[in-house]
């Protein structure tokens, strides 16, 4: 199961999440917020809200896209756009470049996704953080010093989604990710 990684979806919502938090947010939090709404969407409408891929990494779940940005790992148009919103990382910190992000690729159902995770995350200290999801997220396993994707499909079954359910999901997930391709090859 594959999902279209969408860079206005992951900068809105990263910015959404900030600019909840004055502006900035610690890299941990963030990461763990931003995978905690992706996971909530992925359950709940059998959608994530930024096509991210989930991975296992030491210090827990992640967007694998999403944290090479932050991390300034990628290239090309994504981290250009990343680098318009966003000031270069600063120790442990994300910042927004300004103030005025606009947050209208985001639906209503997704910006409540963030607000719920932003509540659940923000006053967890981070070394408490890590070792709550440890606990509570059983997709999650260590990889020690490398990192492991996280088949969505697991997250769906842990979900309460039936096989038969999920080969439907899976049948118009295929169809809608080919429409967003021909359209975004336009």
């Amino acid at each position: 199961m594959h999902f279209l990684f969408d860079i206005r979806k992951a900068i809105a919502a990263t910015a959404y999440l900030c600019k909840m938090n004055g502006g900035a947010l610690n890299v941990l939090h963030l990461i763990k917020m931003l995978y905690d709404a992706d996971r909530t969407a992925l359950v709940s409408w059998h959608r994530t809200i930024t096509g991210d891929s989930f991975f296992s990494m030491k210090n827990g779940p992640i967007l694998s896209r999403i944290y090479d940005l932050i991390c300034g790992r990628a290239s090309g148009a994504d981290m250009e756009a990343w680098r318009a919103i966003f000031n270069p990382r600063n120790g442990n910190a994300v910042s927004l470049k300004r103030p005025d992000v606009a947050f209208g690729s985001l639906s209503r159902r997704e910006k409540e996704a963030l607000n719920k995770a932003f509540d659940k995350f923000k006053d967890v200290p981070v070394g408490q953080l890590v070792e709550f999801l440890h606990k509570v997220l059983p997709e999650w396993k260590d990889p020690g010093t490398s990192s492991a994707p996280i088949d969505p499909r697991i997250i769906l079954r842990q979900g309460g989604v039936t096989e038969e359910e999920l080969a439907e999901i899976e049948e118009e997930l295929a169809l809608v990710q080919s429409a967003k391709a021909a359209l975004q090859a336009e």
